[in-house]
């Protein structure tokens, strides 16, 4: 208890930095430290307008969390708010255009059979809100068919709204990180949660992995951090770790034919690791259109020699799906994924972001389609439906495991993911 005070004191912890971080106010706050690590009472004047206790406690905690963190993450031999600029530096490329009409053929196609699907199929809860602000334009752009628009967009996807959820950064982050001018603030934080990433990986993987193993493609205009003279994006070290935990879960399967589907693939850039390491697989991911998109102009332009099915190009049979790399399909057609075909079924946050109906049938479909394993990484507090909740039917498939999933913890204090493990039982 002595020592955490001591650290406060030292980080120079007044009523001021609270005052300052919360909004322009007169009110005083008093901190008080209680003898568990992290925890406090704001007491006196608790005056603010428009937020209750709670959610008043929950941001000076954050912020004593960031205070004390941050002086963890200073004896880091990499930790320079100078590399926050130099990770952030503009890398803008032009490339995949040849690849923008199979593409729009693919969206649009998508589209037209979502608008006849029931609402589970639809845009809806947590990601709704993202949709009617941040993707409105590419939507448009796929739908007028302007290749060049989308060219722009695409080639800059990593700092443009299109990918806005996807990849690490806030909503905010045009102004926090891309308006010319970062805060020291925004830097500090930007470094605990690299940082931290990159210290958990060392964790798990030591000298196994060489860090070079991180780099990927310059798609995207991508940020992130310079070590060692390696350029690494933002989200590689998550990416990579579960690249590696999917590829060590299909060694387990004696199957020629690796098969693993992933249920929101974001941009894609777990499924580059595991396309690239991975030898005889067929990745397929299925997601909304718009995201399905982004995600094929990110594979297709990494591996120019992969063969790629997109949505609508084909029948969607066990026998088509072997022929291909990469399968990049509509939600709308998830249930013509052939039973027990899949060795590793993956799910990276977006389960829980949906609505308790569209949750029911991709939990459904997931115990149909799976002959293996079911691993995914989602909320298990703060979210309408809570991982703990998704209805995994326990005569046929068994929960192995259950972790505290800690990757976002270096920005996080209130952090709520965890990691599920499930296998199929044997009927």
């Amino acid at each position: 208890m002595a020592n955490l005070i001591r650290s406060i004191k030292k980080l120079r912890w007044k009523a001021d930095c609270i005052r300052l971080r919360l909004a322009p106010s007169t009110t005083t706050f008093t901190v008080i430290v209680v003898d568990q690590p992290l925890k406090y009472f704001a007491i006196k004047h608790c005056k603010r307008r428009g937020q209750e206790m709670p959610s008043l406690k929950k941001t000076c905690s954050q912020l004593l969390h960031d205070k004390i963190y941050y002086k963890n993450i200073l004896h880091d031999p990499n930790f320079d708010l100078s590399k926050v600029d130099q990770g952030m530096a503009d890398r803008f490329e032009s490339r995949g255009a040849d690849h923008l009409p199979r593409i729009i053929t693919a969206y649009n196609n998508a589209k037209e059979k979502q608008a006849g699907m029931s609402s589970a199929y639809q845009v809806g809860n947590e990601w709704l809100p993202i949709f009617n602000k941040y993707l409105y334009e590419v939507a448009e752009v796929l739908k007028q068919a302007d290749q060049q628009k989308l060219a722009d967009i695409y080639n800059n996807f990593m700092r443009d709204d299109c990918s806005i959820g996807l990849h690490g950064l806030s909503f905010s982050m045009k102004r926090d990180f891309f308006s010319g001018k970062i805060s020291k603030y925004n830097k500090r934080k930007f470094m605990c949660d690299i940082i931290h990433r990159m210290q958990m990986w060392k964790q798990i993987y030591g000298t196994k992995i060489a860090l070079e193993e991180l780099e990927s493609p310059n798609l995207g205009n991508p940020y992130g951090i310079v070590l060692d003279g390696l350029f690494i994006r933002t989200g590689s070290f998550y990416n990579h770790h579960y690249s590696q935990h999917i590829g060590r879960l299909l060694r387990r399967n004696s199957t020629a034919r690796k098969t693993v589907l992933e249920i929101g693939a974001g941009y894609g850039g777990m499924a580059y690791y595991l396309c690239r390491d991975v030898d005889n697989l067929t990745y397929v991911a299925l997601d909304l259109p718009e995201n399905m998109a982004l995600t094929a102009y990110y594979l297709m332009t990494a591996f120019p020699d992969k063969k790629v099915f997109l949505h609508g190009e084909q029948e969607i049979d066990e026998s088509t799906l072997k022929k291909f790399d990469i399968v990049l399909i509509s939600n709308t057609d998830i249930e013509k994924l052939p039973s027990n075909f899949f060795n590793v079924t993956f799910n990276s946050y977006s389960l829980a972001e949906m609505s308790q109906e569209t949750i029911n049938l991709y939990i459904q479909q997931i115990m149909r389609v799976c002959n293996q394993y079911f691993l995914h990484v989602n909320h298990n507090k703060n979210s309408e439906t809570i991982a703990d909740h998704f209805g995994i039917d326990e005569s046929r498939f068994n929960l192995l495991y259950q972790t505290p999933a800690l990757w976002n913890f270096g920005r996080n204090i209130h952090m709520d993911e965890y990691e599920y493990l499930y296998q199929k039982i044997p009927t």
